[in-house]
């Protein structure tokens, strides 16, 4: 039964990007970005289970009836995720592939501003730490900078703003002195801060960029087959030496791809496992459903003061992070996340599956942006690449965090251009 399950789940999925592909694969960009999600942090994972049998979840044993419970949650996500895309673009779809206006450069100019603006804030904040960013740059100092806040931990994460402006002044071509300086000092400023996720939504604005401007021909495959591979090699170079990096040991750095260890990447997957041992712990009433506590209500605690709360504590961890704890019988300090079906089914059972997975595929749609352009374009990417964290890591706070910062650029553009339109009408 569990191959027959893996079998029709990934068919649906080949399905998906093979009928992407013949409607014209330039319109269903958004769509192969999260069929990309869906192959390697909810599929992949069952399947090199299943093919070294391997039913452990951490110290969770699962049963092939669990294995089968959690893949049938992951079929139902996937059709009524599709549903809601293909339903949304039977709507929409004229609304969002109508033609627009040429698009200009206007931005440039206070763009590279603003992303000077944010670099050197986040930088100076981070110099205020009690670690010497020179040593760290040198190699003097070992300190372990995972999590790194230097100042003061809002400002740090407004290192997601970066990601974005390094798309932007891509995009607007931003001049070279200008990339040449400020992007390696982005990429350092990252490596101090940790998160591999934000390499990799820098790699996918790039490409998204790239699939918007160029249609599909061998020499755009090449190239796109070209970048993926770069993509790769920096990936695993990432994440092989993150503590390397952490901790100013430079000279111990791997760079031949022969001795990365890829294991890796399937623990890095994991998801849909963690997704099995939660759906199994609610079946043997270990758990409690939340019903949206976790989803809706902690993201406004995350970012309340602490002294709105009793002994200016905040009542962590939520919810959904204590049943994934229970579930695997671990600590915390494990750090496992379930993905967005997990979430759903945590927060809500088999409606909540039903009910967000179709709601998800039907704003998916609205998010291709082939045909957009200036600040809806970006608008766009900002929302697509911050769900990366709510469909991989199953935490709505995941996504309006790193939502929040990215469209910060976008809102003082916006409100540079009102104030310009502004005097510009003066009598």
């Amino acid at each position: 039964m569990i191959l027959v399950l893996l079998l029709l789940i990934t068919f649906i999925l080949i399905l998906a990007v093979t009928l992407g592909i013949f409607d014209n694969y330039r319109k269903h960009i958004v769509l192969f970005f999260y069929c990309f999600i869906q192959g390697f942090y909810l599929i992949f994972a069952p399947w090199m289970n299943y093919i070294f049998d391997d039913f452990e979840a951490f110290n969770v044993r699962l049963s092939e009836s669990d294995f089968v419970f959690g893949l049938v949650a992951l079929l139902i996500h996937l059709v009524f995720f599709y549903m809601g895309y293909l339903i949304s673009y039977s709507i929409n779809g004229k609304r969002v592939f109508c033609s627009i206006s040429q698009e200009s450069g206007g931005h440039k100019k206070i763009t590279i501003g603003i992303y000077v603006f944010l670099f050197l804030l986040i930088g100076i904040n981070a110099a205020m730490g009690e670690i010497s960013l020179f040593d760290i740059l040198v190699g003097k100092e070992d300190t372990a900078t995972l999590g790194f806040k230097g100042g003061t931990n809002w400002i740090s994460s407004m290192a997601d703003s970066l990601i974005l402006l390094m798309i932007m002044t891509t995009h607007y071509k931003a001049p070279f002195v200008f990339k040449i300086i400020f992007f390696p000092l982005t990429i350092f400023l990252f490596l101090i801060l940790g998160f591999r996720y934000r390499f990799l939504l820098i790699i996918f604005g790039f490409v998204f960029l790239f699939l918007r401007k160029n249609y599909l021909k061998v020499k755009t495959v090449f190239r796109v087959l070209t970048l993926l591979i770069f993509a790769f090699y920096t990936f695993m170079f990432f994440s092989e030496n993150r503590i390397q990096f952490y901790t100013g040991k430079y000279d111990d750095l791997k760079y031949n791809f022969t001795e990365f260890e890829y294991g890796s990447i399937h623990h890095n997957a994991l998801g849909s496992i963690v997704d099995f041992a939660l759906q199994k712990s609610f079946r043997e009433d270990k758990t409690k459903y939340d019903y949206g506590v976790s989803m809706f209500v902690y993201p406004l605690i995350m970012i309340a003061p602490s002294s709105f709360f009793e002994g200016g504590e905040k009542p962590y961890p939520a919810p959904q992070i204590e049943n994934i704890d229970t579930a695997l019988e671990v600590p915390r300090s494990y750090g496992q996340a379930c993905t967005f079906v997990g979430m759903a089914f945590n927060a809500y059972s088999w409606f909540g599956v039903i009910l967000l997975s179709f709601i998800f595929g039907f704003q998916a749609f609205k998010l291709e942006f082939v045909n957009s352009s200036g600040l809806d374009l970006f608008f766009k990417l900002a929302v697509i690449l911050s769900s990366f964290q709510l469909y991989t890591r199953g935490y709505l706070g995941l996504f309006l965090l790193p939502l929040a910062f990215m469209l910060l650029p976008l809102l003082l553009i916006k409100a540079k251009n009102l104030e310009f339109n502004g005097k510009s009408t003066r009598p």
